[in-house]
Order: structure tokens, then C-alpha cells, then sequence
């Protein structure tokens, strides 16, 4: 098949442009790669035969909700592939230390894609920037970030500005194993202010909490320009487990750096799924032209209406090799719409995790790497 209104869509630039025509080319697409991994993928054209599902069921928009999931779970427990394992180019695990780890394989066209849709995501909220800044990245460095999805994501990002210098806050330690280097990340915070150049943190959240904790306690007070920007992933956790409030942390990243909330941006994703879903100054997570969501209700597995809060759903067709085409999380939140900072379409708004037993993570990985 030709996928050409999926290679369409994502050469779609404003990912916020809900025009008539790119919701259309979403419903083509989805039609293109449902068909695509119902060929292709044992698993997937299981679970749609279960529910009689077909293509001939994807008429309007919210039939695409309505397309059968894959339990996020289950990329933990096996691999699932919609093309020949010669054609993969690269596979990214989860984060997490501990447990079982997702897993998403990709082949040079999804990879492309994907690429695009960060790109794209990053520039369509105004977080491109020609302007030479310094980055320090709290995630792994090269040498130990290995097949790790979040390793990848982070350093993509830090693409997206020019770097003077970039400094990554996990490097390999005895044995090759990543080590948490709270006094250099410190050193070079305050390295990195004496240049003027704004600076870019980007990477987990529970590294960069500690970080600023340390310079308040020690009374540290930096003014970087008003320019610069913090990225944040991997979940609102401190090392310890406990929630980090965001007007907490936003007011302490003014003490310290100087840097004012509405350059504080988060995002929204997992590895099996693809797709960053990117804050507003609202704090919301908006949902790009290349995906839809909804909620599911956990007893019955029906979609809820916007407003009700359940087990995410997520879809995008950006995937060939794998059928991730629709994505069932563990993650639990509602999906609202008219969101006040102005950007169209839907957006996310997170509730918290689901299940008994939250999955092994970012959260679980900083306090084995925090020593303090």
C-alpha cells in the first residue's frame, strides 16, 4: 500500500492546524495504517476479529476512537512487530530500573516520522530557537543511555537550539553503570551563568528537583535571560516517590535560576505509544493533529464522553512496525477542549496513574541513582 495520506499527515508543520482538510487526511490515514497492521500483525488482527472490527467501521472521527486496543502492558511481556524483524532500525525500552520494560521497535520510515513529529511539536509551541544556548541534560549521556527510550527522546530535544556547551547530569560511573553527579550538575549550573547565554534543562524532573533544592539550601540565586526554557519528562516524582507540586517547583526554579513558570513546559508520552504530548502555560497537554484521545471507563472498556476522567487511550498511525495504532495506558485522565492559552483541538488533562502496582519508572530510577 502507498500510505499517502499518512505520509501526508505528518509533513503537516503546524501539529495545532484542526483545518477541515488535515482531520480528513487523519481519518485516511487511520484507515491506511489500520489496514496496514491488520495484514501485517498476527496479534493486532486477532484482537479486531474478537471485536468484528474493520476497516468498513472507520467512517468519521469518531470511529477512529472506537479501533481496537493493545493493552500497554503487553509490549512489557512480548514483542510485537507488524514487519520483518531485517527491517528494524532501532528499539527503545522504557525507563524504568526495576521490572519488566516496554519496548517499541522502529523501522527508518517511523523513525523519520517521529522525528518529524517532535520537530514539529517543539516549533508549533514556540520552543525553536536559533539563539546559541548552554543545555544540561538530567538524563543519560551517550555511553550509558543505551537502547533507553527516554535517553533518546531527551537528547533529540536538546537539538532543538543551538548548544555552546552541553552537559549531561548522568554519566557512566564503575562499571559503565549511570551515575547521578549532584555537586558537578551544580558546578556547572553556575558555570553555565557566568556566560550570559540562556540555558536549556532538559531531561527528569525528580535530577533537576534535587539539583535546584541544594542550590536554594545553599543560597545559590542565578539570573539566566528570560529566554531560557525548562523541558521536563518522566512524571511530576521526586526521587523519593512523593508528588512534586509544580507551583512549588516553578517557584523554586525562579529563586534559583530566575526563570519565570511560563518557560517551565512539560511533556506526555510513553515509548509504546510515540507521540509527546506538550504543555501549555496552562499546563495542559495538548493533542497534535497526528493523534486523538479519549478516556475508557476500566470496567466496561467503553469510551467516555470529554470531561470524564478513565484509563487513556491513545492514537496515532505514525507506526509501520509496530501496531500501536491504538494504545490503552495505565495512565488515568480526562480529555478536555477550548483550552484558555488559545491553541485549538483537544488536550489531555492527567489524573494520576491506574492498577495496583504502578509500573517501574523514571521515579524508581532516581532514587536508586540520588545518593543523598
Amino acid at each position: 500500500m502507498t500510505e499517502q495520506a499518512t505520509n501526508r499527515l505528518f509533513q503537516i508543520e503546524n501539529v495545532y492546524d484542526y483545518s477541515e482538510e488535515n482531520r480528513k487526511l487523519f481519518l485516511d490515514s487511520a484507515k491506511e495504517m489500520f489496514q496496514f497492521h491488520y495484514e501485517q500483525s498476527p496479534v493486532f488482527r486477532g484482537i479486531c476479529d474478537q471485536y468484528k472490527f474493520t476497516m468498513k467501521e472507520i467512517k468519521d472521527e469518531n470511529d477512529i476512537l472506537r479501533i481496537p486496543h493493545i493493552f500497554v502492558t503487553a509490549f512489557k511481556k512480548m514483542k510485537i512487530l507488524s514487519l520483518p524483524e531485517n527491517e528494524i532500525v532501532i528499539t527503545l525500552t522504557s525507563s524504568g530500573t526495576q521490572g519488566q520494560k516496554s519496548q517499541t521497535s522502529l523501522d527508518q520510515i517511523t523513525l523519520d516520522r517521529q522525528t518529524a513529529i517532535r520537530a514539529n511539536t517543539v516549533k508549533s509551541m514556540g520552543m525553536m530557537s536559533e539563539e546559541k544556548v548552554n543545555t544540561i541534560i538530567f538524563s543519560y549521556d551517550p555511553a550509558t543511555g543505551g537502547d533507553r527510550g527516554a535517553a533518546y527522546t531527551f537528547r533529540m530535544y536538546s537539538s532543538f537550539a543551538p548548544s555552546e556547551e552541553l552537559f549531561y547530569a548522568l554519566e557512566p560511573g564503575v562499571g559503565g553503570e549511570p551515575v547521578f553527579d549532584l555537586e558537578k550538575s551544580i558546578e556547572k549550573i553556575i558555570e553555565f551563568s557566568s556566560t550570559g547565554l540562556p540555558i536549556r534543562v532538559i531531561g527528569f524532573l525528580a535530577f533537576s528537583f534535587v539539583t535546584f533544592k541544594e542550590m536554594k539550601k545553599r543560597g545559590i540565586k542565578l539570573h539566566f535571560p528570560s529566554s531560557s526554557l525548562l523541558l521536563t519528562g518522566g512524571g511530576w516524582k521526586s526521587h523519593t516517590g512523593e508528588t512534586v507540586d509544580f507551583e512549588g517547583y516553578a517557584e523554586l526554579v525562579e529563586s534559583v535560576l530566575g526563570i519565570k513558570r511560563d518557560r517551565i513546559r512539560d511533556f506526555f508520552g510513553m515509548v509504546e505509544h510515540g507521540i509527546p504530548y506538550m504543555s501549555c502555560p496552562q499546563r495542559h497537554f495538548h493533542i497534535p493533529v497526528y493523534a486523538k484521545a479519549c478516556a475508557v471507563d476500566p470496567g466496561t472498556m467503553t469510551n467516555l464522553p470529554k470531561g470524564e476522567a478513565g484509563l487513556l487511550k491513545l492514537i496515532t498511525t505514525f507506526s509501520r512496525s509496530v501496531p500501536s495504532i491504538s494504545v490503552l495506558s495505565t495512565d488515568i485522565g480526562m480529555v478536555e477542549s477550548s483550552c484558555p492559552c488559545g491553541i485549538p483541538g483537544d488536550y489531555i488533562v492527567l489524573k494520576g496513574r491506574g492498577g495496583v502496582q504502578k509500573h517501574a519508572g523514571c521515579a524508581i530510577s532516581a532514587s536508586q541513582l540520588i545518593k543523598i
